[in-house]
């Protein structure tokens, strides 16, 4: 019986933006695309065209028995479905791995191909996709893989070949590594729209301006920063200096004009004390008035707000 090969051909199940970037970035890189499988039959045809692949289906019966590399890239509550019906398929498994690229799922999402002899990971790449995203977009990544040791091996092959950089992760790890994704990526989407809110009119007189207009400099080379050292070596503002006043201005000023941003900021200058304090900038005694106009805020405003969903 043949054993799965780290350099084997490609399959890719889904043809939608994470599947269309990982088989245009392989097919960059030298590796086979074989099949596309895809629910609509054009979507398939589509980018099997696009990367050369011989192949495209709308089921799992369209595998060519030469895949030896099947690469799941659905929406996480599909993963199940997708790998129960490739399961039934007639295919050589037991000389297949079979990959899934959801961040918070784990290999046991793909069981029934388990179940069938295949070797099973979770292959995630930490960016995000869009229709449009280049192949280039995944240079220099990190892949969290996890799984089985043989596929774990053809993982990190696959990464490389992207460029990328491989992270081994256990089942146990995968949340907190998909919390940290999620925050660095859609928790800073979401803090540049509480910075919009709170700007609100003083983004001045041209209507089109936003908040990343107007704070895009500022975030660009804090980012730049950061990339050159910690975070409690680069932390600036009114928390690291001990500003106790200022603090308590930003306070006041949320609470008359946004009340339910008050939990957020708390936060947030509840953990630039934490790492002002960790970079010994801060004294005990500073942190701790900072820390306790943060708390007498935050049950004032318990008190008397509420967040409005709008």
């Amino acid at each position: 019986m043949p054993t799965a090969s780290p350099t084997g051909p490609i399959a890719i199940v889904g043809a939608g933006a994470v599947g269309t970037t990982l088989a245009r970035g392989l097919s960059a890189n030298g590796r086979r695309i074989e099949a596309v499988v895809s629910r609509r039959e054009e979507a398939a045809r589509a980018l099997a065209d696009r990367v050369g692949a011989p192949v495209a289906g709308t089921t799992g019966e369209t595998l060519p028995d030469t895949v030896r590399i099947v690469l799941i890239c659905v929406p996480d509550h599909a993963i199940e479905d997708v790998a129960e019906a490739l399961g039934r398929c007639d295919h050589p498994w037991a000389a297949t791995v079979v990959a899934h690229t959801s961040g918070a799922r784990t290999a046991a999402a793909l069981a029934p191909l388990d179940q069938q002899g295949a070797a099973t990971m979770s292959f995630h790449p930490l960016q995000t996709f869009t229709e449009m995203t280049p192949p280039e977009a995944l240079e220099g990544i990190v892949v969290g893989l996890e799984g089985d040791a043989p596929a774990l091996a053809t993982g990190e092959a696959l990464a490389r070949a992207l460029g990328a950089q491989p992270l081994r992760l256990t089942p146990d790890e995968k949340a907190r590594y998909h919390c940290a994704a999620v925050l660095a990526s859609n928790g800073l989407v979401a803090l540049l729209a509480v910075v919009e809110e709170v700007l609100g009119d003083l983004k001045g007189k041209e209507a089109s301006a936003s908040g990343a207009d107007l704070m895009g400099p500022l975030v660009e080379h804090t980012w730049s920063n950061l990339k050159g050292g910690r975070p409690p070596e680069v932390l600036t503002g009114p928390v690291v200096r001990g500003d106790s006043g200022t603090v308590q201005a930003h306070l006041d000023a949320l609470e008359h004009g946004a009340p339910h941003l008050v939990p957020v900021y708390a936060a947030l200058s509840t953990e630039m004390v934490r790492v002002a304090v960790q970079g010994e900038h801060l004294s005990a005694d500073r942190a701790e008035t900072i820390l306790s106009s943060l708390r007498t805020a935050m049950d004032t405003n318990s008190e008397s707000s509420s967040h409005p969903l709008r």
